[in-house]
């Protein structure tokens, strides 16, 4: 085309208007209120036994589920965070006291009680089951909003991003899981976040990349 005017207008009239990601601490907010309700209601579709919160040791669940609700927060804002370059993401020493904390915690928890429940097994089976359930619809919506700004570092966004839709099903746990926590129980919670980890860098590589 010799007049380059006219092409430049044409080319003009097809742009569509860019609108800006909002910024990540709102990003943050938007996807928990999106995504903690989802993974609510994809637990109804397993087993599961509201906590008794007049059982022992009630009050460091109560603590321990505020660890995990922080570090799943903390975690998904990285994720978005990565996705946009020149932003600075948390390093693992913000992490590190957070999930030592986790750790001690359940340790003692497991210490404290050295007989399992009468239905250890199922309960064990439960908690994979559980965590795995219900992170679908948290992992969907967090690649979703990952897709919306693509990232130069896929692999970190999603692992940070799985990394933190475990720590909401373990949030989500809580409000269904005896006091009490077994060996068995503690295997199961690590497995299942391995797997959602794992499973969302796989699933969401594919649409979180830059073409």
């Amino acid at each position: 085309m010799a007049d380059h005017d006219l092409f430049i207008e044409q080319l003009s009239r097809t742009i569509e208007p860019v609108k800006r990601p909002w910024q990540p601490g709102w990003r943050v907010v938007a996807w928990i209120v999106m995504a903690l309700p989802c993974g609510a209601l994809a637990s109804l579709l397993v087993h599961r036994t509201f906590t008794d919160w007049s059982q022992t040791g009630a009050a460091w669940v109560i603590f321990q589920l505020f660890l995990t609700f922080l570090t799943g927060t903390l975690a998904i804002r990285n994720a978005f965070l990565l996705s946009i370059a020149g932003q600075q993401s948390l390093s693992w020493k913000w992490f590190a006291p957070l999930v030592s904390l986790w750790l001690v915690i359940t340790f003692t928890n497991m210490r404290l009680h050295h007989l399992p429940p009468v239905q250890g097994n199922e309960v064990g089976t439960n908690c994979y089951l559980f965590m795995v359930v219900v992170s679908v619809p948290m992992m969907a919506i967090v690649i979703g909003y990952l897709r919306r700004t693509r990232t130069l570092f896929p692999a970190r966004s999603l692992a940070a991003a799985g990394a933190g839709v475990a720590c909401m099903a373990l949030t989500l746990l809580a409000l269904c899981h005896p006091t009490h926590v077994s060996a068995l129980d503690f295997l199961m919670h690590i497995s299942a976040t391995a797997t959602i980890v794992l499973g969302t860098m796989a699933l969401g590589y594919k649409w979180v990349s830059l073409p």
